[in-house]
C-alpha cells in the first residue's frame, strides 16, 4: 500500500492490490499517510492472503481484477 501511495506522490499513477484480509492494515496505512481518499482493489477468498497461487489462479485473478485496476487508475466506475 505504501509503495503505491509513494508512486502516486511521485506522479506515477498507481493502484494497490490488497487481499481483503489485509484491508484493515491498508486503511491504517492510508490514514498514516494522510491519503484516506486513496482507493485500492481487493482480492478475496477463496484466494489465500499469502498470494501463493497457481499460475491458473493468478491468471483468473488478473482477469477478474483488470477492469477494477483500470477503473481505479482512470477514476471510473467499473462495469
Amino acid at each position: 500500500m505504501r509503495d503505491a501511495i509513494e508512486l502516486e506522490w511521485a506522479g506515477v499513477p498507481s493502484v494497490a492490490i490488497i487481499h481483503e484480509a489485509m484491508a484493515g492494515s491498508a486503511d491504517s496505512m492510508k490514514r498514516l499517510s494522510g491519503t484516506t481518499d486513496y482507493d485500492y482493489v481487493t482480492v478475496g477468498y477463496p484466494h489465500i492472503p499469502l498470494a501463493v497461487w497457481t499460475d491458473e489462479e493468478a491468471q483468473k485473478i488478473a482477469k477478474d481484477l483488470a477492469p477494477k485496476v483500470l477503473a481505479a487508475l482512470t477514476k471510473q466506475t467499473p462495469e
